[in-house]
Protein backbone atom coordinates (compact mmCIF):
# COMPACT_ATOMS: atom_id res chain seq x y z
CA UNK A 1 0.00 0.00 0.00
CA UNK A 2 1.70 3.57 -1.12
CA UNK A 3 1.93 6.08 1.72
CA UNK A 4 -1.19 7.87 -0.36
CA UNK A 5 -3.23 5.04 -0.13
CA UNK A 6 -2.07 4.59 3.78
CA UNK A 7 -2.99 8.59 4.41
CA UNK A 8 -6.51 7.88 2.65
CA UNK A 9 -6.98 5.03 5.52
CA UNK A 10 -6.03 6.47 8.27
CA UNK A 11 -8.73 9.45 7.77
CA UNK A 12 -11.34 6.82 7.13
CA UNK A 13 -10.55 5.52 10.67
CA UNK A 14 -9.62 8.77 12.18
CA UNK A 15 -13.29 9.98 11.17
CA UNK A 16 -14.99 6.73 12.68
CA UNK A 17 -12.58 7.23 15.83
CA UNK A 18 -13.93 10.28 16.37
CA UNK A 19 -17.83 9.37 15.01
CA UNK A 20 -17.72 6.08 17.93
CA UNK A 21 -16.31 8.72 20.46
CA UNK A 22 -19.11 11.37 19.32
CA UNK A 23 -22.02 8.81 19.92
CA UNK A 24 -20.58 6.65 22.65
CA UNK A 25 -18.72 9.64 24.81
CA UNK A 26 -16.23 6.67 25.72
CA UNK A 27 -12.30 7.21 26.84
CA UNK A 28 -10.68 8.71 24.27
CA UNK A 29 -7.87 6.29 24.79
CA UNK A 30 -9.88 3.68 24.47
CA UNK A 31 -11.44 4.58 21.39
CA UNK A 32 -8.06 4.58 19.72
CA UNK A 33 -6.90 1.31 20.72
CA UNK A 34 -9.71 0.24 19.07
CA UNK A 35 -9.22 1.60 15.67
CA UNK A 36 -5.50 1.20 16.04
CA UNK A 37 -6.27 -2.95 16.51
CA UNK A 38 -8.79 -2.76 14.02
CA UNK A 39 -7.01 -1.63 11.28
CA UNK A 40 -3.21 -2.81 12.23
CA UNK A 41 -1.60 0.18 10.33
CA UNK A 42 2.45 0.55 9.62
CA UNK A 43 4.60 2.86 12.30
CA UNK A 44 3.83 6.31 10.57
CA UNK A 45 0.64 5.90 9.49
CA UNK A 46 0.02 5.01 13.46
CA UNK A 47 1.75 8.04 14.26
CA UNK A 48 -0.16 10.56 11.67
CA UNK A 49 -3.63 8.93 13.03
CA UNK A 50 -2.82 8.62 17.05
CA UNK A 51 -2.22 12.43 16.46
CA UNK A 52 -5.10 13.86 14.08
CA UNK A 53 -7.41 11.87 16.79
CA UNK A 54 -6.07 13.72 19.51
CA UNK A 55 -5.34 16.86 18.12
CA UNK A 56 -9.14 17.40 16.59
CA UNK A 57 -10.71 16.59 19.77
CA UNK A 58 -8.28 18.39 21.90
CA UNK A 59 -8.95 21.58 19.54
CA UNK A 60 -12.80 20.72 18.71
CA UNK A 61 -14.00 24.38 19.83
CA UNK A 62 -11.23 26.35 17.66
CA UNK A 63 -11.78 24.13 14.86
CA UNK A 64 -15.49 24.58 15.19
CA UNK A 65 -14.80 28.55 15.24
CA UNK A 66 -13.27 28.35 12.15
CA UNK A 67 -16.01 26.54 10.36
CA UNK A 68 -18.73 28.71 11.99
CA UNK A 69 -16.77 31.64 10.53
CA UNK A 70 -16.70 30.38 6.97
CA UNK A 71 -20.35 29.65 7.13
CA UNK A 72 -22.91 31.68 5.05
CA UNK A 73 -26.36 31.91 5.94
CA UNK A 74 -25.80 28.26 8.32
CA UNK A 75 -25.07 27.74 11.80
CA UNK A 76 -22.86 25.16 13.33
CA UNK A 77 -25.52 23.44 14.73
CA UNK A 78 -27.14 22.55 11.98
CA UNK A 79 -24.59 20.95 10.27
CA UNK A 80 -25.09 17.04 10.56
CA UNK A 81 -22.14 15.13 12.71
CA UNK A 82 -20.18 13.42 10.43
CA UNK A 83 -19.76 16.15 7.72
CA UNK A 84 -18.74 18.58 11.06
CA UNK A 85 -16.40 15.66 11.81
CA UNK A 86 -15.01 15.61 8.68
CA UNK A 87 -14.68 19.18 8.54
CA UNK A 88 -13.24 19.32 11.98
CA UNK A 89 -10.20 16.68 11.10
CA UNK A 90 -9.47 18.48 7.34
CA UNK A 91 -9.22 21.53 8.97
CA UNK A 92 -6.66 20.54 12.01
CA UNK A 93 -4.40 18.74 9.12
CA UNK A 94 -4.21 21.54 7.41
CA UNK A 95 -3.64 24.23 10.37
CA UNK A 96 -1.76 21.95 13.38
CA UNK A 97 -0.18 19.18 11.18
CA UNK A 98 1.80 21.26 8.79
CA UNK A 99 5.06 19.19 9.66
CA UNK A 100 3.61 16.35 7.32
CA UNK A 101 3.52 18.36 4.35
CA UNK A 102 0.48 17.60 3.25
CA UNK A 103 -0.96 19.71 -0.15
CA UNK A 104 -4.18 21.29 1.09
CA UNK A 105 -5.54 19.50 -2.28
CA UNK A 106 -4.65 16.74 -1.15
CA UNK A 107 -6.79 16.80 2.17
CA UNK A 108 -9.73 18.46 0.95
CA UNK A 109 -9.70 16.67 -1.74
CA UNK A 110 -9.64 13.48 1.24
CA UNK A 111 -12.52 15.45 2.70
CA UNK A 112 -14.70 15.32 0.09
CA UNK A 113 -14.20 11.47 -1.01
CA UNK A 114 -15.15 10.99 3.04
CA UNK A 115 -18.24 12.65 2.89
CA UNK A 116 -19.34 10.79 -0.51
CA UNK A 117 -18.35 7.73 1.35
CA UNK A 118 -19.66 8.46 4.72
CA UNK A 119 -22.54 11.26 4.47
CA UNK A 120 -24.59 12.29 1.63
CA UNK A 121 -24.18 13.58 -1.68
CA UNK A 122 -25.35 17.25 -0.74
CA UNK A 123 -22.76 17.12 1.76
CA UNK A 124 -19.36 17.13 -0.99
CA UNK A 125 -19.95 20.47 -2.48
CA UNK A 126 -21.02 21.87 1.16
CA UNK A 127 -17.72 20.31 3.05
CA UNK A 128 -15.61 21.54 -0.09
CA UNK A 129 -16.97 25.55 0.35
CA UNK A 130 -16.53 25.38 3.89
CA UNK A 131 -13.26 23.65 3.30
CA UNK A 132 -11.84 25.60 0.43
CA UNK A 133 -12.76 28.82 2.12
CA UNK A 134 -11.03 27.79 5.93
CA UNK A 135 -7.93 27.30 3.96
CA UNK A 136 -7.56 30.64 2.17
CA UNK A 137 -8.27 32.14 6.01
CA UNK A 138 -5.00 29.86 7.29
Amino acid sequence: MSKKQHRKKAREAVLQALYAKHVSNEDQKKVLHDINERYQFDKPTKKFVNELFKLTIKNSESLDKKIEDSLENWTLDRINIIDRLIMQMSICEMSLMKEYDISYKVTISSAIENAKKFSSEDSTAFVNGVLDSVYKKL
